[in-house]
């Protein structure tokens, strides 16, 4: 025994099917509290039916007290993405890890996210901008890494299902095991008399009712040893799964065929006496599953054709805002004008771009074709020192400036920070003028291009050389790419 004594001060005696006298009665001898269900355990409530949508309103609640709207009106785009994350994280990880969220609560939430992150609250509406699918995206797949909800729900329930495989010796597998019973060797549903908690993870586990496909059966295979607790004919022991074949009459000749292959399969498998039977994963079969792996699992898809730019603009030494601001830019969801027009916002006669060159404030014409800020890559490419000629498109012109000095990763690096610093300033003048009614000159601009991508590398790199008037007419000398 440990000798820890109970604190009943702290505790509470909660019954089921007993007479509320009888419960009274003992919870006074014990001098604790009378308690019902549902109640909170080590942050999870017991009790209550997680199918309910009240079952889940206290995690609700606190979500909503995080990420309050008053709080996004003061944070960056950058810090309500990195607040969104860290509460993503932690708040409601525990509950999911558990339970599965009804689409109801996985709606809410999501609803929650979305107003947080375009800045908006219970009585603003903004306007968003890119869906929420795009935004769960990885980062190589073109979004901000937000996570699936509904994916990540199944991937840490799919770890109970990995740990009825490994962890067979576990308490909690042999109360399920002799509360439901065992058929070659998966412990059963239970039907009626299944808790609603069990039917899930059995849902899971066999892949029934689109929860995400079979992808956990298709993720594990069995590595045949001995082969004493192994299942011929159900259990995934060759790459191509379980051979549940049943020959009721002689076979005919593609029949034969089959299970010629059948027999090829066999003869890379051969019996170890010395060694068990185990349960691997497919896609690690080193460290085994994890919930990382199969969320990437459940969350993979083609590639996009935007996401070699898109990928690249993620800079470590550029704020997390600005990389934000281009993500949007390259997708063509900044406020611009003709991009109100399109939503409505404003009438069609109010879209002539700030500079008042006459043209259209698109955004292909606000940062490359516009005469007075398209002029800045001009002034900018000769204080870098090149030149070349500006794409149509803004893919394009990213991707030509990021790669005009050649394969060098250092240089390359540098210039990505370079376009990113001139597009964010482009967009800052544009906003001066148009709701300030204040503008600068060329050269002032080109003044702000060459003073921020001096703080930002400054802040990183410590060795950059601290003489304003070096960097003024060589940045590349001061870096020692020359």
């Amino acid at each position: 025994m440990s000798g820890l004594k109970v604190n009943f001060n702290k505790s509470m005696l909660v019954g089921v099917n007993i007479a509320d006298s009888w419960l009274r009665a003992v919870a006074s001898a014990l001098r604790c509290t009378v308690g019902k269900t549902p109640f909170l355990y080590l942050g999870l409530p017991i009790g209550g039916d997680p199918r309910r949508l009240g079952f889940w309103e206290p995690v609700l609640t606190r979500i909503q007290n995080r990420l309050s709207g008053w709080k996004s009106c003061f944070l960056s785009f950058g810090g309500r993405l990195v607040l969104l994350k860290s509460v993503l994280t932690s708040m409601p990880v525990y509950a999911l890890s558990f339970f599965k969220a009804p689409s109801g609560i996985i709606s809410s939430i999501n609803s929650i996210l979305i107003k947080f992150f375009w800045g908006g609250s219970e009585d603003t509406r903004k306007i968003s901008w890119i869906s929420w699918k795009d935004i769960c995206s990885s980062k190589e797949h073109g979004g901000l890494g937000v996570r699936h909800l509904r994916e990540f729900n199944l991937a840490l329930l799919g770890k109970w299902c990995w740990r009825m495989l490994v962890d067979r010796g576990g308490l909690w597998f042999r109360v399920l095991a002799a509360r439901y019973g065992v058929e070659r060797g998966c412990v059963r549903e239970g039907g009626r008399i299944g808790s609603a908690w069990w039917r899930e993870i059995v849902r899971i586990r066999d892949g029934v009712d689109g929860l995400g496909g079979r992808w956990f059966g298709e993720g594990v295979v069995r590595k045949v040893g001995d082969g004493t607790e192994s299942y011929f004919w159900t259990d995934p022991w060759v790459d191509t799964g379980g051979e549940a074949w049943e020959w009721r009459r002689h076979l005919w000749a593609w029949e034969e065929e089959m299970l010629g292959e059948c027999q090829v399969l066999l003869l890379d498998i051969t019996l170890q006496a010395q060694l068990s039977d185990t349960w691997i994963w497919r896609t690690d079969p080193v460290s085994g599953y994890s919930v990382r792996g199969a969320y990437q699992l459940l969350t993979t898809h083609p590639s996009d054709p935007h996401e070699a730019a898109l990928d690249l603009i993620w800079h470590k030494q550029v704020p997390l805002k600005v990389s934000i601001f281009a993500w949007r830019l390259l997708r063509d969801r900044l406020p611009t004008k003709s991009n109100l027009v399109i939503r409505g916002i404003i009438t069609s006669e109010a879209q002539d771009c700030v500079a008042g060159c006459g043209g259209m404030e698109t955004a292909q014409h606000l940062f490359i074709s516009c005469s007075t800020f398209g002029s800045l890559w001009s002034s900018v490419r000769s204080w870098i020192g090149f030149s070349s000629v500006d794409p149509h498109s803004l893919t394009d012109h990213f991707l030509q400036f990021t790669f005009s000095s050649g394969g060098l990763s250092v240089r390359r690096s540098f210039l990505q920070l370079i376009w990113l610093v001139c597009v964010w300033v482009i967009w800052n003048e544009r906003n001066q003028r148009l709701f300030r009614n204040s503008e600068q000159t060329l050269p002032r601009l080109l003044d702000k291009v060459k003073l921020y991508s001096y703080w930002w590398l400054k802040t990183t790199n410590m060795n950059l050389v601290s003489n304003y008037h070096s960097w003024w007419t060589s940045p590349f000398t001061c870096l020692g790419m020359v």
